[in-house]
């Protein structure tokens, strides 16, 4: 007996520590899982994960359930970003949006402001880093939190002289604060 509890407890940590899963959205337990396979339960569980809504389920010879407390985070595979537990639900860490921009000619020493970007669930505090499609050409590029659910990017041009980018698709990345 003693050997399947501590064999339990290593499978545990094996899940608790930097855990990693294949998803936060399905509902009902993959037909053929691995040992070792770990989701996040869905909302309207079916089967062996019914009633377990928003817990850790994990595969070894059977499914076994862990209870999130607020603050753990894990990485969902599914989505290649985190997401965090508040005591009640999964939300992610990251937001990602794009826009289609073409900024307008910017002259040296002055900047532009693209229009509002809507990345769901961006707040006030939260961190907002910017990928432009193409070589700035010299030009700094920020993104912020405008209001909630909304992100700007601002150009500034310190060259000396006019820049005038092409159009293309911006993605903004937010990381919850």
């Amino acid at each position: 007996q003693k050997e399947i509890t501590h064999n339990e407890a290593l499978n545990d940590l094996d899940i608790l520590v930097q855990p990693v899963v294949a998803s936060r959205t399905i509902s009902t337990p993959p037909a053929s899982p691995s040992d070792g396979d770990v989701y996040i339960v869905g909302g309207s569980a079916t089967d062996a994960w019914s009633g377990r809504e928003d817990d850790l389920a994990f595969y070894f010879s059977g499914w076994r359930f862990k209870t999130p407390e607020a603050g753990w985070q894990v990485y969902v595979t599914a989505e290649s970003a985190f997401a965090l537990f508040d005591g009640s639900s999964w939300s992610m860490r990251t937001i990602d949006a794009s826009v289609s921009w073409d900024p307008a000619s910017i002259a040296t020493g002055s900047g532009l402001s693209s229009s509002t970007i809507t990345a769901t669930g961006a707040a006030f505090g939260d961190f907002v880093s910017v990928s432009a499609p193409y070589d700035l050409q010299g030009l700094v590029a920020t993104a912020y939190v405008s209001a909630a659910g909304s992100v700007v990017i601002r150009l500034h041009n310190a060259t000396g002289s006019a820049v005038d980018l092409a159009s293309g698709t911006w993605n903004v990345r937010v990381i919850k604060g």
